[in-house]
């Protein structure tokens, strides 16, 4: 809800990474059915705008005060990028009233008989920030036995530990024999293991900030920074 309240005010300064930010307004457009290119693209242009006026006003601050946020001043802003904030901030209220909508008349036809099992939320980092079902419902589905590109298998065995260093903050998703085990946003610096598993099936949103460890012996990261690696399995029964 915080970073929501900060994309409807303006406060790009507190949200994560930007690839996380238009990872929310993705999501937002996709689950009312709205144009999620168009809503992306839209709010890269003003984010870009702040961004340009951020450094602008960064090299004119003196050295004693250049450390201070920008969203104290708020009162020496352009006009331009206070209007483009007003519009952003509209649209996404607009978005986010239509889900919360959505969602309370969608509960109350499905009834209390088909209730939605609750997400697994990640045992690191605080629970607020965990992202919306909507992303890791847009996880694609392997089919039995399937294998991805770049994917480590061979003979099955069981009592394998898969361990996961977050060096950044990334969202992730870990299957263990085919069973979800965890799924959310893990903090810079924590860390998890997974036991007893004969295949590992990650699905990772900052690949190049996670260490991935089998047994101890290290496969390094899966990709490079803020790229999405989706359903990369990993048999922990092979060799060498």
């Amino acid at each position: 809800m915080r970073h929501i309240a900060a994309l409807e005010s303006g406060r790009y300064d507190q949200l994560p990474a930007g690839v996380f930010a238009r990872g929310f307004v993705r999501v937002i457009a996709l689950h009312l059915g709205l144009d999620a290119e168009r809503a992306v693209a839209a709010f890269r242009h003003i984010h870009s705008s702040w961004e340009e006026e951020r450094v602008k006003r960064e090299r004119q601050l003196p050295t004693s005060t250049a450390g201070l946020r920008l969203s104290q001043p708020r009162r020496t802003v352009a006009s331009s990028t206070t209007l483009r904030g007003i519009a952003i901030a509209l649209l996404l209220a607009a978005v986010t009233g239509g889900a919360a909508f959505l969602r309370t008349h969608g509960a109350d036809r499905r009834g209390p008989a088909a209730s939605a099992a609750p997400v697994a939320r990640a045992e690191s980092g605080p629970a607020s920030l965990a992202l919306p079902p909507a992303v890791a419902a847009a996880t694609i589905a392997l089919p039995a036995g399937a294998t991805l590109p770049g994917a480590v298998s061979s003979t099955a065995s069981r009592g394998r530990t898969l361990t996961l260093s977050f060096r950044d903050e990334c969202w992730a998703e870990v299957f263990v024999d085919g069973k979800l085990v965890v799924r959310g946003l893990f903090s810079r610096g924590s860390r998890r293991e997974f036991a007893n598993g004969s295949t590992f099936t990650l699905t990772l949103g900052n690949a190049g900030a996670v260490d991935v460890v089998v047994d101890g012996r290290p496969l390094g990261v899966l990709g490079g920074e803020h790229e999405i690696v989706k359903n990369y399995v990993i048999d922990a029964a092979r060799d060498g």
